[in-house]
Formats: C-alpha cells, sequence, structure tokens
C-alpha cells in the first residue's frame, strides 16, 4: 500500500511539473519577447528532449533500476523548470526545454515502469489509478499558474519555487515508499528488441495518445473557431475532458479486473469515437463541451492499460517493455496535432478532427489480438 501511494505521488508531482510549464507559455514568450517562430524551436527542442530520453530510457532502467530513474527524471524534470525561467536568450531557453523534456520523459518511463513492479504485488489491475494522479496534478498545477498569474507572479519566482517544492515531494515519495531491490530485467542487456508481442500495444498506445494529442492541442482552437465559443467556454472543453479522464481512470481498474482488458479497450474506443461523433456534429459550445468530456471518458484507460500489459507481456524486463510502448505512444501525440493542422488547412478544422476519430477506432480493431497474451480475458 506504501508502494501504490508513493508512486501516484510521484505521477502527480510529474503531472503538476509538465502542467506548470504548460499553463504559463504565454508568460515565458512575454518574457523573453519571443516570436512565434522562436516559439515553436523552442517548443521542438522540448519535443525532441522527450523523443530521445524515450529512446533510451529502457536502456536507463535496465542499468540503474526504475527506482534510481525516477530520482534522475524526477531532479532533471524539476530543475529544468527554472532553466525555463531564467534562460537569458533564445538558443538558452531552446536547450532549456530540451532538459525538460528529457527530464519528463525519464520519469515518465521510470514511474510507469515502478508501476507495473507493485501492480505485480497486487496481482489485479491498478494501472489506471496511477494515471488518474497524472491528470490531478495536471490539473493542480495549471490551477497553481492561474493563481500566480492573478498575483502577477513572474515565472522567474514561480518556477524556481515550484520546481523546488515539487523535487523535495518525489524525492521524499521514491525514497520512503519505492520498492527496493533490483527490477526484473535490471542488470541485463541495455537494449533488446521486444518482439512482436509488444507491437499491437504499440499500436493501441499510439492511437490513444493521437486523441489526448487531438484534445491538447486543437480542443479550445475548436470550440472557438467551429462552434464559435467565447474564451472562457473553450477553455472548459479541455477542462471537461481532463475531469472525465480522472473520473475513469479511478474506476478503470475495477472494470478491467471484471471484464479483462479486451472488452475495455473496445468499450472504451467506442465511448471515444462516439464523443468525437458528437464533437463533430456539434452546432453550439455546450454540446462540443460535452462531446470532449466523453471522449476524456473513453480514452481515460486505453494509455494505461496498453503500459500494464505490456510489463505483463514481458515479464523478464518490464522497464524496456514500458519504455518501447511509451515510445510508440508519444509518436502519435508528437504527430497527430500536425496532421490535424495540415488537414485543417485544406479542408477545414472539423475535417482535421475526423483523423482523430479514424485513428481511435483502430484501438477497438486491435485490441482482439491481445488475447494471444497471458493473463488476458475476452
Amino acid at each position: 500500500m506504501r508502494a501504490r501511494r508513493a508512486v501516484s505521488v510521484v505521477f502527480a508531482v510529474c503531472g503538476a511539473a509538465f502542467g506548470t510549464w504548460l499553463a504559463r507559455v504565454p508568460a515565458v514568450q512575454d518574457r523573453l519577447a519571443l516570436t512565434t517562430g522562436q516559439l515553436a524551436a523552442g517548443l521542438f527542442g522540448l519535443a525532441a528532449g522527450s523523443v530521445v530520453a524515450l529512446l533510451l530510457a529502457g536502456a536507463v532502467i535496465t542499468r540503474i533500476g526504475s527506482r534510481a530513474a525516477a530520482i534522475v527524471g524526477a531532479a532533471v524534470l524539476c530543475g529544468g523548470l527554472p532553466l525555463v525561467a531564467v534562460a537569458p536568450s533564445v538558443p538558452a531557453f531552446v536547450a532549456a526545454l530540451v532538459v525538460l523534456g528529457v527530464g519528463n520523459s525519464t520519469l515518465d518511463v521510470a514511474m510507469n515502469a515502478h508501476a507495473t513492479r507493485v501492480e505485480d504485488g497486487y496481482g489485479r489491475p491498478v494501472f489506471a489509478g496511477f494515471h488518474a494522479f497524472w491528470n490531478i496534478g495536471g490539473l493542480a498545477g495549471s490551477g497553481a499558474d492561474a493563481l500566480m498569474e492573478t498575483w502577477h507572479v513572474p515565472v522567474t519566482v514561480h518556477f524556481p519555487v515550484a520546481g523546488g517544492v515539487l523535487l523535495a515531494v518525489g524525492l521524499w515519495a521514491v525514497r520512503t515508499g519505492f520498492l527496493r531491490g533490483p527490477d526484473r530485467g535490471q542488470g541485463g542487456p541495455a537494449f533488446a528488441w521486444p518482439g512482436r508481442a509488444l507491437v499491437p500495444l504499440g499500436v493501441i498506445a499510439f492511437c490513444g495518445f493521437v486523441a489526448e494529442g487531438a484534445v491538447n492541442s486543437w480542443g479550445a482552437v475548436y470550440l472557438s473557431e467551429v462552434t464559435a465559443a467565447g474564451p472562457a467556454v473553450a477553455s472548459l472543453g479541455y477542462f471537461a475532458f481532463s475531469v472525465t479522464m480522472i473520473v475513469v481512470r479511478l474506476g478503470a481498474d475495477r472494470i478491467v479486473a471484471r471484464a479483462g482488458a479486451i472488452s475495455f479497450l473496445r468499450l472504451a474506443s467506442g465511448v471515444a469515437v462516439g464523443g468525437f461523433a458528437v464533437v463533430l456534429a456539434a452546432l453550439g459550445p455546450v454540446v462540443g463541451v460535452l462531446g470532449f468530456a466523453l471522449v476524456g471518458a473513453g480514452v481515460a484507460g486505453i494509455v494505461p492499460v496498453a503500459w500494464s500489459v505490456a510489463g505483463r507481456r514481458w515479464p523478464d524486463a518490464p522497464g524496456r517493455a514500458v519504455a518501447a510502448v511509451a515510445a510508440c505512444g508519444y509518436a502519435g501525440f508528437l504527430i497527430e496535432p500536425v496532421v490535424i493542422g495540415v488537414v485543417a488547412g485544406w479542408a477545414g478544422l472539423r475535417w482535421g478532427l475526423v483523423s482523430a476519430v479514424v485513428v481511435t477506432g483502430v484501438v477497438g480493431v486491435v485490441a482482439p489480438v491481445l488475447r494471444e497474451g497471458r493473463g488476458l480475458r475476452r
């Protein structure tokens, strides 16, 4: 139980740290007087750091274990916040975001790898609940950011304080609650191909992150441009999406335990596609917000289930398995917003969002392939 609480806290710390950065992007942009192109360069640095760390995370965990990797990831992620805040120039800003991306991905994979170890001890699904705490942390970080904006606290003060507090909480949780001893597969080959058993899980994670990326990047824009929502109402789309994700993730483990991963993924895919259909058909902002809430309810469990099953599919080295599936997932998170933008520029934002609907529906098609794995039910 103590390990479960500790991992939940670390998930919340990761979500809060990343949410702290996301909510104050405009303030950082104003401080450095960044052009759109310069901000885009920084975001590319964030993505590049994230991808590189994802590719190396499996090897790092194999060498030092998920517990030590979580400490490293937390230190780099929380240390990246003040670096972003005090960056004196555009190159320094880009470099700071690379650091932030490396820290985020390292901690993300490490805490998920450790979560598989905790779940093994329970003998039943508990994985989705961890991801709920990531969303809770993200909302908490965004809420704190709103207060900082209201109180006119500059990012040069906010980010160092937030980074220091979150690092202290994260390190305390890891040191006092994470399981000790080596992970399964620790000390083995640093690089190894996970095998074909993880391919469908990589596809499912990719599709789940596509839906999340679509809503994160384009949800507010869609409500504003297509349904004529005002700024306040447009922001409610992501809020409703996040709230339903938290609620479903807190209860998803019980559903998976009773119905099995395959049936759960089919249901989740259907609910998410239905939510996108409501969004696409919406003529007003209220219906659009309700649609995004339904998307959140459907998408909520897709990625946690994929990562949980990955750890069981490759029991000799669950850390490498989680890293491999995570890399596939984050590829979808990075690619889909760009695809939507390209299609939207050609045929409109409604058609751009259709691509997310199609990809999310693939989850239900691929899910039955998992029946070949161990410990899964229809």
